[in-house]
């Protein structure tokens, strides 16, 4: 394996049982740590181990990496290495469910699962989607994975009201 690989020990249970209650269409968007949420979004653990070791076989052909799985069959909208960055994605995902639904009249009930960790909580686009979300009645269930650190920084250090 080249670059980077985070590893996902001991938050298995929070994605996979999230996941595990959504449809094939519904969509989830995650973090650098996206290894988990693809598995449980049905992507093959061949896909995904081929990706890793950047393989054309991988879910992205071996150019997504550790920090990037994608698969547009299973809705799964990506992993995005820095911190924040896929919770606009997600808003616009649960946007376009919306638009499809009262616009188009379209017959759709879609989800969007945004995962992020509890550092992302900082960042500026995390309340400025969290608004959109609220202001627009977007189907989106925004999940924080609490595991006490942004990236390398402890949680007590980075947050005023921890």
């Amino acid at each position: 394996m080249f670059g980077f690989v985070h590893l996902y020990n001991g938050q298995e249970a929070v994605s996979t049982g999230f996941i595990k209650l959504l449809t094939k269409s519904d969509s989830v968007v995650s973090t650098y740590r996206d290894h988990v949420h693809a598995l449980s979004k049905g992507v093959s653990a061949r896909a995904v181990m081929s990706e890793l070791f950047g393989k054309v076989t991988g879910c992205c052909r071996g150019q997504g990496g550790s920090m990037h799985m994608f698969s547009k069959e299973h809705n799964m909208l990506g992993g995005f290495a820095f911190i924040g960055e896929g919770i606009p994605v997600a808003t616009g995902a649960a946007f376009s469910s919306k638009y499809r639904r009262d616009v188009l009249k379209q017959d759709c009930e879609d989800v969007t699962v945004a995962f992020f960790g509890d550092g992302t909580c900082n960042n500026g686009q995390f309340y400025e989607c969290l608004n959109m979300a609220a202001l627009w009645k977007l189907p989106i269930i925004f999940v924080v994975e609490n595991n006490l650190w942004a990236i390398g920084m402890s949680h007590l250090r980075a947050t005023s009201d921890p």
